[in-house]
């Protein structure tokens, strides 16, 4: 594959190691060197240092996406030359897509992308995204999760809306635009799914224009959307909304033209007071005038900087970037093409919108034609880098310069040049935020002749804030938490660290430092040092309860631990018991086994006396265990927690109704009042009778039931209990007719009225009972005597055929009659 390109003009790839950047080493650090092209870069970078890279790539002679991370060191972290994230077009060809990659704050990162779904209507797309975590691995869905079921439409990356933010809480925020050629309706819209890609909130729309060009950006700082919105009517006009996409703030005509023409918008981005921040390009219809315009709109709408902006140059500029300053100003940087003597101009805006100094980026030192991206970054300072192409024999340098608030150079009058290469695209400017330095990064190739090549390859320099390139990595120590970081005082412990990057002298020692309780080192208190990167330390016997820092600190050089780590002074700690059940059966020979973790640097105690960390016991009543824990040097602990050992001695009880007459039913019972539920019984007795009911009963007994019965009781955790209950049976003699008996039935057997003559005192309560043979009442009389001889009739013609029994208490006696009733 073979492509003329304008600025990427390249014959072969150059080999290049993957090393960091190191000092005083113009060697570049590897981004992929794959074969064919590395095109259309994205980048970021994270709180860490940690940079990311998404790009177009061509090695399968297809249009992959690919990404790669690099380190705070500038070491690649995933896979050698990139890792495939998707596919962006099934054919080979020069195309531009929407891409971003958004770090996480785990060392991950999130990548959004447009994919060709028509290799002959590549405007036609799919949105789709992908998380890659710290390690390089693709969490979601193989090429990526499907964001929308739309199909959208783009030509120009630049026109199009494409934002992911993390609102935190598992929930990301996917802005996208549609642009409807047939209607001229641009609508963006917002959809929120999870860490795991899944929908969380289905896509709403945000607003709606006319015509392509709408810019949408989300301030994560103040949770709001701010909209520069297309308007045929007024050039753009400035909207904001909520995260729920409710408008904040009408509609307002936010930037007029000032002549017909077109307009460009060539930067927008958030200030960190939530105010926008705006570069444009205006370019005349009827002349070949061209205007830079810089705006800041406060976050109500108004232009503080005037309705018209600010304009920079002349009228022969394009291209403006400005970086926002501390001071509610800027510093803006533009291209001027009607004097070729002063092509790249700057210039410092107050916070009221005057120009305060206007300067060259550069002075030309060659008659050919500079090449001027114009890209502008922050320095973290109120100053800024830039970079520009620096014409040469064949192709160009690639030249980066410093700025600091004032507009001085930093890297010397001409800047600082990547030299070794003739030819580059891609070129970025990324802040390290751990070191103020600049990482650069482009694609490349060494061309000899003619401009014309197959290849590009992606790198990355790193340079210091000074101009010195290479990260100059002095050494570093990072302390390990101790495990555990509670102590008591005089108690000795071990403290650890690892070291990296650069090297200690041969007469270095590492000083253990403790800090106060209010985590100040000012009267740090040394605990140790050591030669190793292990150190045995104690803590002095007179120091007071509370929390500690501990940090590493090298004698030479001086270098501090880039942590600390919290320690606890306090009481020994007090162990944590456990058993592997909470009752036995008094007397067996079962035991429960009380265990504990704790107490590792010490000696553990029970209250039993015993001193080992696990032991068995078989209490024979119940029991209460607790151990507390001693330490060499510090005062033995409170006591554990309180483990009961119940020692379970079923109480176990039998008892029956009786005494009893041969017919009646018997009535067993059983209780416990120990024991674990559920209880089972187990009853025996005469006549080989059994049963496993808690009460049995037994109907219709007859003399041979006497005895003794015998239940067993046994507990869930087969503990068991016996008792025995004695149960008599008298006869019953047969009843005849009348005689001077006390009590009389008769006639017996009967068949319809059934006569009771019993002897008693006046006055006194008397109950006659009739049960059948189960034992249930069929009929009952209760009466007051009248003295004497008295007779009860009974009339029994509804009763069945059978046997039962009259029972009749008086004030004399009870007595038991058997009766038979024949129908």
């Amino acid at each position: 594959m073979r492509y003329f390109l304008t600025i990427l003009l390249i014959t072969f790839s150059v080999q290049i190691s993957s090393a960091q950047w190191k000092p005083n080493d113009a060697t570049p650090s590897m981004v992929s060197a794959a074969p064919d092209f590395q095109y259309a870069v994205l980048y970021s970078i994270d709180d860490d240092g940690n940079s990311f890279y998404v790009w177009a790539d061509y090695r399968s002679n297809l249009i992959d996406l690919y990404a790669q991370k690099l380190d705070a060191k500038g070491t690649p972290q995933w896979t050698k030359d990139g890792l495939r994230i998707g596919r962006i077009l099934d054919k080979s060809t020069f195309i531009y897509t929407p891409k971003l990659i958004k770090p996480d704050s785990k060392g991950g990162a999130y990548i959004l992308w447009h994919r060709c779904i028509d290799v002959n209507k590549t405007d036609r797309r799919n949105l789709y995204a992908q998380y890659v975590s710290s390690d390089g691995k693709a969490q979601w869905t193989a090429d990526g999760v499907k964001v929308t079921d739309q199909e959208l439409t783009s030509d120009d990356a630049n026109d199009g809306v494409l934002e992911l933010n993390d609102l935190k809480n598992d929930k990301l925020l996917i802005t996208f635009n549609n642009f409807n050629r047939a209607t001229n309706d641009n609508v963006v819209y917002t959809k929120k799914i999870n860490y795991a890609g899944k929908v969380v909130e289905d896509e709403a729309k945000l607003l709606s224009a006319k015509g392509l060009e709408t810019k949408v950006l989300y301030d994560e700082k103040n949770s709001k959307f701010i909209a520069l919105i297309r308007d045929p009517s007024t050039d753009y006009s400035f909207q904001t909304f909520d995260a729920a996409n409710k408008a904040l703030l009408p509609v307002t005509a936010a930037l007029p033209n000032p002549f017909f023409g077109k307009t460009r918008i060539d930067l927008f981005k958030v200030d960190n007071d939530g105010n926008a921040i705006i570069g444009r390009t205006l370019s005349s219809d009827a002349d070949s005038k061209k205007i830079v315009l810089v705006h800041k709109i406060s976050k109500d709408g108004k232009n503080i900087w005037g309705s018209s902006g600010v304009n920079l140059g002349s009228n022969s500029t394009f291209d403006v970037q400005i970086i926002p300053t501390s001071d509610g100003g800027g510093i803006a940087t533009w291209i001027e093409t009607g004097d070729k003597s002063r092509p790249f101009q700057m210039a410092k805006i107050n916070a009221s919108g005057s120009i305060i100094w206007k300067k060259d980026v550069f002075t030309p030192r060659s008659d050919k034609s500079y090449f001027l991206p114009n890209k502008l970054i922050s320095d973290g300072k109120d100053g800024v880098y830039t970079l520009w192409l620096f014409p040469k024999n064949i192709g160009y340098d690639l030249t980066i310069q410093h700025f600091d608030a004032n507009g001085n150079p930093k890297f010397g009058e001409d800047g600082v040049a990547i030299n070794d290469y003739t030819f580059y695209s891609d070129y970025r400017l990324m802040l390290h935020p751990k070191t103020g330095g600049v990482i650069v990064l482009y694609g490349c190739n060494k061309e000899l002749e003619d401009g014309r090549g197959g290849s590009v390859d992606l790198y990355t320099n790193y340079f210091t804030e000074n101009g010195k390139i290479g990260l100059d990595v002095p050494p570093s120590i990072t302390v390990a938490l101790p495990s555990p970081n509670s102590f008591c005082a005089g108690q000795s412990f071990s403290i650890s660290f690892t070291t990296a990057d650069g090297s200690f002298n041969l007469d270095n020692r590492f000083r253990i430092l403790l800090s106060d309780k209010t985590g100040s080192f000012d009267k740090a208190i040394e605990l140790g040092n050591d030669t190793r990167r292990t150190v045995n330390v104690k803590t002095t016997q007179d120091l007071e309860k509370g929390t500690y820092k501990i940090k590493v600190v090298s004698t030479s050089p001086v270098i501090e631990s880039t942590n600390t780590v919290e320690i606890t002074v306090g009481d020994t700690g007090v162990p944590t018991i456990t058993s592997d059940k909470l009752s036995i059966c008094a007397g067996g020979n079962e035991k429960v086994t009380l265990t504990t973790s704790s107490c590792k640097d010490g000696l553990l105690k029970w209250s039993n006396g015993l001193t080992t960390t696990s032991i068995a016991v078989s209490p024979v009543d119940n029991t209460t265990y607790t151990a507390t824990c001693t330490i060499s040097g510090c005062k033995e602990s409170a006591a554990s927690n309180s483990i009961l050992i119940q020692a379970v001695k079923l109480a176990v009880t039998a008892s029956n109704t009786g005494p009893y007459f041969e017919g009646e039913l018997l009535r067993l019972s059983s209780a416990s009042s120990t024991g674990t539920a559920p209880l089972k019984y187990e009853w025996t007795g005469p006549n080989s009778f059994a049963s496993t009911v808690q009460n049995p009963s037994i109907l219709n007994i007859s003399v041979s039931a006497s005895g003794t019965y015998t239940v067993k009781v046994t507990d869930a955790n087969n503990c068991q209990g016996n008792a025995q209950t004695e149960v008599k049976v008298s006869p019953i003699l047969a009843n005849e007719a009348p005689n001077n008996a006390v009590v009389n039935v008769y006639p017996n057997p009967v068949s319809e009225q059934l006569s009771v003559s019993f002897d008693s005192e006046p006055n006194k309560q008397i109950s006659i009972t009739i049960l059948d043979n189960r034992g249930r009442v069929v009929e009952q009389r209760k009466l007051k005597s009248v003295g004497g001889n008295q007779q009860e009739k009974f009339d029994i013609k509804n009763l069945t055929s059978g046997q039962y029994l009259l029972k009749i208490n008086t004030s004399q006696q009870e007595v038991v009659k058997k009766i038979v009733i024949s129908q």
